[in-house]
C-alpha cells in the first residue's frame, strides 16, 4: 500500500506532458502561460500555469476517466477507506448535489438537519425535494449547534429517501454520528454526509472517525479545508457496501461539474493524497501537539477558556469572561496584532490549526489575546429559532415569481429565499416556509443586533423576498 501510495499519476502526466509539448494547439489559450497577464506569470512563476492544461493526449477526461484521472482516485479510495472515490473541481457543494441527486428522486421528501449547509438547501431546489427538517441540539452556554436530535432524525426517517448528517460541525463537533447512521440504516436508508472539515479523521487516532469507517453510504469532504490541496477541490466518497450506485452518482457528477475541470486542482488532489496517506500522521502529530500547548496557553490567560471539541485542532475560544463579543474580538485581533481567525461569534473566536501552522503563529494568536480590551459585559445569547412550517417544496419557492415586501408586511407569506443570521448559523426561514410572527420577531432582532445575515437579498434586511401571490 505505501509504495503505491508514493504514485501521483495525474501530477506525473501533466508534467511530462508540459515538458514534451512542442506546438501545444489547444486550449487553454494563456498556452502553458506565455499568453498570461505578466504580473500572474510573474507571480505564478512557469510551472503551475505550464500545467493548467485541459484533456491533452495522455491527460484523461474527469467525466469519463480510464486513465491517470481514473488511477488517481483509485489511490484516493484506497487512502480514505471509500469503495469508490471521485474528484471534485467545485468543491464540497458540488459532491453534495450530486449525492443527493443520486440518492433522490424529484417529489420525494428527505431527512435534513437544520444546521446543514446552504449547498444541501440548493441541492433540494436543483432535485425537487421536500425536506423533513431535524431539531438539532445546542451548546447552552455558546449558543451554537452541536448535531442532531436522534429522536427528531427517527420520526423523519419513514417515507423518506435519504437522509443527510453533518460530521463534524464547523466547530469540530461530531456527536454520535455513528448512532445517526445506524438509525438511517435501520431505516433502509442512504446515509450521506457533509464531512468537509473532517477530510483529515483518517489519518491520525486522537482524531473522530471518518463516516467512512462508520458504515456512511456517501460522503464528500473538503480536502481544501484540511488536507492539503487547492481550494475549491474536493473528494466524493461512496462507502463499501453503499446503497448509491456509482453509475448513478457518476451520472450526476458529469450534471453538476464543469465540463472544463481545472488540471490544478485536480493535481492538488493527487499530490495532497499522497502527502496524507504517506506522512498524514507525523503532519497531524505535529498539528495536535500544537493545539494542545495552545488550549494549555489560552486557558491561563484571565477570562478566556478553550471550549472542548471532538477535533483539538479546532480552537474554539470562549471570549465571555472579558466582557466582549467574539465579533469585537476578531476585529481587535486582525487590526491591532494581525491574526485572522476562521470565525467569530456572539460569544466565541475559532481558531483553526493544521500541520501548516507553527509555535511563531500560536505564539501571535496567544500575544494577541493576552491585550485583547475587556469590554462591557458578556453577550446575550439569542434564542433558539423558531422552528419552521413548510408550505411548498423550496424549488417550487425558490424559482417562482417574487417580490420583496417590508418585514413589517410579511407575515403569513411564504418565503422565497434563504435567512440564517450567524449566530447560531441556522436558517431562521428557507424557501417555501410561512412568515409567521414568531419568525418575523427573530429576524428583527437579529437585524438589529448586527449579526451577519446569510442569504438575503436585502442585508439589511429592511424587506424580504416572497412568493408572488
Amino acid at each position: 500500500m505505501a509504495q503505491d501510495q508514493e504514485r501521483t499519476p495525474l501530477f506525473t502526466a501533466l508534467t511530462e506532458y508540459a515538458a514534451r509539448v512542442r506546438a501545444p494547439l489547444h486550449v487553454p489559450g494563456h498556452k502553458l502561460g506565455r499568453a498570461a497577464p505578466p504580473e500572474w506569470r510573474d507571480f505564478l512563476g512557469p510551472s503551475a500555469l505550464a500545467i493548467d492544461l485541459t484533456e491533452a493526449p495522455g491527460l484523461d477526461d474527469l467525466h469519463a476517466p480510464e486513465g491517470v484521472i481514473a488511477e488517481a482516485q483509485e489511490l484516493a479510495a484506497a487512502a480514505f477507506g471509500a469503495w469508490r472515490s471521485y474528484f471534485l473541481v467545485g468543491g464540497t457543494t458540488a459532491g453534495l448535489h450530486a449525492l443527493i441527486l443520486a440518492a433522490c428522486r424529484p417529489g420525494e421528501t428527505i431527512a435534513v438537519p437544520r444546521n446543514a449547509h446552504r449547498s444541501v438547501l440548493g441541492a433540494l431546489i436543483l432535485a425537487g425535494l421536500r425536506p423533513r427538517w431535524v431539531r438539532v441540539t445546542f451548546d447552552a452556554e455558546l449558543g451554537i449547534a452541536t448535531g442532531p436530535d436522534l429522536a427528531s432524525l427517527s420520526a423523519a426517517l419513514p417515507g423518506a429517501a435519504a437522509a443527510v448528517l453533518v460530521h463534524p460541525t464547523y466547530y469540530g463537533i461530531a456527536a454520535d454520528t455513528a448512532a445517526a447512521i445506524g438509525l438511517i440504516h435501520r431505516a433502509g436508508l442512504p446515509a450521506l454526509v457533509d464531512e468537509a472539515h473532517g477530510a483529515h479523521f483518517p489519518f491520525h487516532p486522537a482524531l473522530p472517525p471518518s463516516t467512512l469507517s462508520l458504515g456512511a453510504d456517501g460522503v464528500v469532504q473538503s480536502l481544501h479545508k484540511t488536507g492539503g490541496s487547492l481550494t475549491q477541490s474536493s473528494l466524493c466518497h461512496l462507502g463499501h457496501g453503499s446503497r448509491i450506485l456509482p453509475e448513478r452518482l457518476q451520472e450526476m457528477l458529469r450534471l453538476v461539474q464543469s465540463t472544463s475541470p481545472s488540471y490544478l486542482l485536480m493535481a492538488s488532489l493527487d499530490l495532497a493524497r499522497r502527502e496524507l496517506a504517506l506522512r498524514g500522521r507525523e503532519a497531524w502529530e505535529r498539528a495536535l501537539e500544537l493545539a494542545h500547548e495552545a488550549r494549555r496557553r489560552i486557558d491561563a490567560l484571565p477570562g478566556l477558556r478553550v471550549r472542548p471539541t471532538d477535533d483539538p485542532t479546532k480552537l474554539l475560544i470562549d471570549v465571555r469572561g472579558r466582557g466582549t463579543t467574539g465579533f469585537r474580538a476578531a476585529d481587535w485581533l486582525w487590526e491591532e496584532a494581525g491574526v485572522a481567525v476562521e470565525a467569530a461569534g456572539l460569544t466565541y473566536l475559532l481558531a483553526v490549526l493544521s500541520p501548516g501552522d507553527s509555535r511563531e503563529q500560536l505564539d501571535a494568536l496567544i500575544a494577541g489575546l493576552e491585550r485583547l480590551p475587556a469590554g462591557e459585559g458578556a453577550p446575550v445569547l439569542p434564542p433558539e429559532p423558531p422552528w419552521p412550517e413548510v408550505i411548498l417544496p423550496p424549488r417550487e419557492a425558490y424559482l417562482a415569481r417574487k417580490e420583496p415586501v417590508p418585514l413589517g408586511r410579511a407575515e403569513g407569506r411564504i418565503a422565497a429565499e434563504l435567512v440564517a443570521p450567524y449566530p447560531p448559523g441556522i436558517p431562521v426561514v428557507a424557501p417555501g416556509e410561512r412568515l409567521t410572527a414568531d419568525v418575523l420577531d427573530y429576524l428583527r432582532h437579529a437585524a438589529r443586533a448586527g449579526w451577519h445575515l446569510q442569504g438575503p437579498a436585502d442585508p439589511q434586511l429592511r424587506s424580504i423576498q416572497v412568493v408572488e401571490e
